[in-house]
This record gives structure tokens, sequence and C-alpha cells, in this order.
């Protein structure tokens, strides 16, 4: 078997990998306000599988780090993520908590029928999906801080100055000071389908957002089931 080739010597790949609603596009934003990280729109990184991935990915932006960011669907709780043909990726897994996520799916997936979808589906988009991807996470890339840096959306949210430091350091961005703004992307516009289109994103400044009471509802109902209670103690939220 032919070895995958290795990651130009001036790039490095960095994949943000998540849930969908997650808050994928914040995190994308702020390493992209480093003046050597990429600002790409959502790419597939799972179909770079040739043996050409590596130049092809690396030709994908002038920026020495390039970051690819596409989260987890709901048809890929067992297979995400597929790893790109190349050596030298790191990871960047970014967790919400439970119940924020679902709730956030919920309007997603049903959007002006959502307040009248029945309860017992927040069990399947919190057990079924939320868990199962993050337990596949947990088991194949456990925090190392060497290839595998896991981050928190509600710490990142809370104090985005020391998180983007501590990003910058692991992904080896000439960046070293933490911020809690970032610039539009470049090139392309955020959009709903690719990326987050509201408006919180588009203010380009970190926001911890309010948990409105539908949300803790959502947790009350979910918390107990046990594998959603097994990933939420492991990610430390329990």
């Amino acid at each position: 078997m032919t070895p995958p080739p290795e990651v130009p010597s001036e790039k490095t790949i960095a994949l943000e990998l998540s849930i969908m609603r997650s808050g994928s596009t914040l995190l994308k934003a702020l390493m992209a306000a480093a003046p050597d990280i990429s600002s790409l729109p959502e790419t597939d990184f799972q179909k770079f599988q040739s043996d050409d991935a590596a130049s092809k990915i690396a030709a994908l932006c002038e920026e020495r780090i390039v970051v690819l960011k596409r989260p987890a669907w709901f048809n890929e709780t067992k297979s995400y993520p597929k790893l790109p043909n190349a050596d030298g990726v790191k990871r960047v897994i970014l967790a919400r908590d439970v119940h924020t996520s679902t709730a956030s799916l919920r309007k997603m997936a049903f959007r002006k029928a959502e307040p009248i979808i029945p309860q017992f589906v927040d069990r399947w988009l919190a057990n079924g999906y939320w868990a199962s991807v993050y337990a596949n996470l947990l088991d194949r890339f456990p925090d190392d801080g060497s290839t595998n840096f896991w981050i928190r959306y509600e710490d990142l949210v809370q104090d985005p100055i020391q998180w983007t430091s501590k990003l910058f350091k692991f992904l080896g961005s000439e960046r070293t000071e933490g911020i809690d703004s970032y610039p539009p992307p470049s090139g392309y516009d955020w959009k709903w389908g690719s990326d987050d289109g509201g408006d919180k994103i588009k203010s380009l400044k970190v926001q911890a957002p309010k948990v409105p009471q539908s949300s803790i509802e959502i947790l009350e109902r979910v918390k107990e089931l046990p594998r959603v209670s097994e990933v939420r103690a492991q990610l430390g939220y329990a």
C-alpha cells in the first residue's frame, strides 16, 4: 500500500471537526484573523482522497496554514470524519453542549415547523446524532495538544482571547496574541447552507449567547439518556 504524500513543508493542514450548528463558522473566522491562516468557505476535506490530495489542498490558498471546515451531517454519525490523504494533518475539534446544539438543530432542520415538532425528536438529535458524533471523535482523536486540539464553544465565547491565543500556538501561527473580533471573509460571503449566515456572525465580534428556557427544558429531557450523559461527562459538561 502506497503511503499518503507528505504535506509540502511550507504548508500546515488543519481540519475543523464538529457537528452542525456548533459555532464552527465563528471558530473558523477567528482563526482566519491571523495573517498566515486561510479564509476559505466551508470545504469538504473528505473529498481529498487522491494521491495528490496534499498538493491540491495546499493550492487552495496562499496562506501557510490551510483550515478546512465541514461538520458531520446527520447520516455520518459512524463514518465522520474521513481524513484527507495527506500526512501531518492537525485537527481542531469544536464541542458544544447537547441542549443548545439540539435547539439549533431543530431550527435548522424544521424551520417554520419547528414549534410543532414533537419532543421525542430531541432524543434522537441528542442521542443519535450529538452523542454519536462526539463519542466517535473522542475515541479517535483524544485531546493531546499536539495533533488534536479540543475546544468547547462555551469556553470560546466566554474567553475568546485566551482560547484563540492557545489555538494560534497549536497551529504554529505567527500570530500569538488572542482576539475577540475577526474580519469578514475574503472573496466570498457567509451564507446558509455552507457557513452560518446569521446576523450575529456578521457583527464581526464574539458574543456569548443567552440560553433560552426552551433549551434548558431540552437539557432536562435528554441529560439522563445514558450515552448523552456519558459524552457530556467526557466533555466536561457534567
